[in-house]
């Protein structure tokens, strides 16, 4: 997508929330997200570095998001059991 130091790791955390831009607004689904905490937008990063919660399983760090969303708990065993398998990890 470019060359190293173009700003492609910027943009994406600036679309999770973990960086302010200095100046413009970050709409997503045309919704002004630019000051809105990354709990609070309906996006997510994979960071390229370790990035787990190492006293967790595969599951159980999937489920950790959408359990701070509120979803049910049956809810959130088969949306984890539908990412597991799209990745081939459910067994």
């Amino acid at each position: 997508l470019g060359p190293s130091g173009c700003g492609k790791s910027t943009t994406l955390r600036m679309l999770g929330g973990f960086e302010i831009p200095n100046s413009g607004r970050i709409l997503l689904a045309g919704k002004d997200v630019t000051r809105l905490p990354p709990n609070k937008r309906n996006v997510n990063i994979v960071f390229q570095d370790y990035a787990l919660f190492p006293h967790m399983n595969v599951a159980r760090n999937i489920a950790f998001g959408l359990e701070l969303k509120g979803l049910h708990s049956s809810a959130i065993h088969k949306r984890v059991m539908e990412l597991l398998a799209l990745v081939q990890l459910q067994d």
